[in-house]
């Protein structure tokens, strides 16, 4: 188990180091002077000149890059271009936004991918079947990002029931999760729907009938015990995506995560805030995928003896 925590643990440095190194030269050779942004139009050369000296910008490429990957082994991710407010310190601010509004989405998905799932799986191509698949059908073909303009364009300006943006209270939280949560459903509920006629089948489960258990303790204790173990890794993999990934919802609900800060910089070009982002974004994914590897290597030895 040592070895394979050790493979997989250089495995996550490389793929974070890589994604950062990556960022780093598309930000450089993208068009845009962050310099010229910073100042009004019009200004003189040589006041832009400053301003590049003073964010560093001026340096060749590889010192700059060299400068930055130091100064990440130590930490330090750098000074806001706008601001000059430190990128970690920013970070540390928004990041437990993101994490509540994920840690609330999985919970909630997970909660209406188990009942829509085994309500589907326990009445196979009846109406109840056919309804759930419709939906599942519908969700994976609508875009987040559309979903989440319509929702706020009936919810909060039509009928003025919830919020439309920012972290006003629980009420807040509503549309982004149900946005996310539509994005992430589909895939939970056919894992869970096929596990689950899969382990209907199993002889453990008509063993269970066979000596008068009830039914309902068959299905939750005997059948969910099985069948839920794809879904540990499905929910492991989608709390990376939306702590990686739930960049656009935040942004239209303008909601103070690590997305919106993001984006914000994006508009700005404002280098050290888009690198601390994606740092941040790569280190959640690779985390939780990390996480769910050691979960499965400890259950599953020939997961250990692969990484030999």
């Amino acid at each position: 188990m040592l070895r394979y925590t050790v493979f997989r643990t250089a495995q996550m440095v490389v793929v974070v180091f890589g994604v950062v190194t990556l960022v780093f030269f598309i930000l450089r050779f993208a068009s845009g002077d962050p310099a010229r942004m910073m100042n009004p139009p019009g200004q003189p050369e040589d006041i832009v000149q400053l301003t590049r000296e003073k964010i560093g910008t001026d340096k060749p490429l590889m010192v700059q890059y060299w400068n930055y990957v130091f100064g990440l082994a130590r930490g330090d991710l750098g000074k806001s271009f706008h601001g000059g407010q430190p990128v970690l310190n920013e970070l540390l601010k928004v990041f437990p936004n993101t994490a509540m509004l994920a840690v609330t989405t999985i919970l909630f998905s997970s909660t209406v991918a188990l009942i829509l799932g085994i309500g589907a799986a326990l009445r196979a191509n009846g109406a109840f079947d056919r309804l759930v698949l419709v939906y599942v059908a519908v969700a994976l073909a609508t875009p987040s990002f559309w979903l989440g303009i319509v929702l706020v364009l009936i919810f909060a300006i039509t009928l003025d029931w919830l919020p439309a943006i920012d972290m006003e209270g629980p009420k807040s939280f509503v549309l982004p999760v149900i946005t996310l949560s539509v994005m992430l459903t589909p895939v939970l509920i056919r894992t869970i729907r096929q596990s689950f006629l899969e382990t209907l089948s199993d002889d453990h489960i008509r063993a269970a009938r066979a000596r008068g258990i009830p039914e309902r303790r068959v299905i939750l204790v005997h059948g969910l015990k099985v069948a839920a173990l794809p879904l540990v890794t499905l929910i492991g993999l989608q709390l990376g995506m939306i702590l990686a990934g739930s960049y656009v919802v935040e942004y239209i609900f303008n909601w103070p995560g690590i997305g919106k800060l993001t984006l914000d910089a994006v508009a700005g070009r404002n280098f050290p805030m888009i690198q601390g982002g994606v740092l941040v974004a790569a280190l959640a994914f690779v985390i939780v995928n990390f996480i769910v590897d050691l979960i499965y290597a400890a259950l599953d030895p020939r997961i250990r003896m692969s990484a030999k």
